[in-house]
């Protein structure tokens, strides 16, 4: 019997929301003199991470909703757990390692430009021994939502094996740690993925093409559902046998940071609610839009009531 819709696995993160003004960007370029002094315009700490916004995003959204992530024992991670018990996020699956700091990122924003994430592993980066995952609470899910958690990947592959032999249907979002792996190594991780979801860089890092179409149809041809994030321009996604297109609709910007998290938690929790493909493309841009309004990427996530 399953007790939870679907869990993340991830990263789990303190952040810190630095607004810089117009005057450092140069071009597409933001530039700090060595040595100088910098007055910023506003500062906002946050708890992000692939997997808490996720877990936050699928719980708003009345999901049953479980987290696997690796915490340090500090104040950040005291902080993470209270915020995600509160959301009833079922939080078992978090290991707390006390030889490392919680993971911790830097969010240069507010320029007029895309922001910069200076980040710091912390424990994140050490959730590689099978052992510290617990499987238990994996067992009980329908949907694993993978999101990078700069591990090693020997333990990414146990995951995926093991969703396979427990038949759980797996959304996985790679980030640049895994894609630079490269197709070749990442096909058996993606044989077993019912959908996968990337922007339109991390396409092109993985394909090495740089047409979306041609993308997605490389892709379709290992995973059932590809779905690439265009930013302003919305998502595509295609299923072998039709292309679904969601035309982003004009927002006022403060901060990126977390938009493309909240547009994954939108999208799987429509699919496991039955929704079509085009249902579930609105859905995830409906959240990204609401998130992208607002410093830190949980704020503004919608909830069951708004969705």
């Amino acid at each position: 019997m399953l007790l939870l819709d679907v869990v993340s696995i991830g990263n789990a993160t303190l952040d810190v929301f630095i607004h810089l003004s117009r005057e450092h960007l140069k071009g597409k370029k933001l530039c700090l003199a060595s040595g100088s002094k910098i007055e910023v315009n506003k500062i906002f700490f946050a708890t992000g991470g692939g997997a808490t916004n996720t877990a936050v995003g699928f719980a708003r959204l009345g999901l049953k909703t479980g987290i696997v992530a690796a915490i340090g024992k500090d104040d950040n991670a005291k902080r993470i757990l209270h915020e995600l018990k509160k959301e009833k996020v079922d939080c078992s699956g978090i290991v707390t390692l006390k030889k490392f700091k919680t993971a911790y990122s830097a969010i240069l924003t507010g320029f007029g430009g895309d922001r910069i994430i200076l980040t710091f592993g912390g424990a994140t980066t050490h959730l590689e021994k099978e052992s510290r995952i617990k499987w238990g609470l994996l067992k009980k899910a329908g949907w694993f939502y993978v999101s990078s958690f700069h591990s090693k990947p020997k333990i990414l592959k146990k995951i995926f094996e093991f969703a396979n032999n427990n038949s759980t249907l797996v959304m996985w979002n790679p980030g640049k740690s895994e894609l630079k792996q490269g197709l070749k190594l990442l096909r058996p991780l993606l044989k077993r993925t019912t959908i996968i979801s990337l922007n339109k860089i991390e396409a092109e890092m993985l394909t090495k093409k740089s047409n979306v179409k041609q993308n997605l149809k490389s892709l379709q041809k290992i995973v059932p559902l590809v779905i690439i994030t265009l930013g302003k321009e919305g998502s595509i996604a295609f299923d072998g046998k039709k292309f679904y297109r969601q035309r982003a609709r004009k927002a006022k910007v403060v901060d990126s940071a977390g938009c493309g998290d909240a547009f994954n938690s939108g999208f799987l929790a429509a699919i496991i609610r039955g929704k079509t493909v085009s249902k579930a493309l609105l859905r995830g841009t409906q959240n990204a839009e609401s998130v992208i309004k607002h410093l830190g990427a949980k704020n503004n996530l919608l909830r069951k009531k708004n969705y």
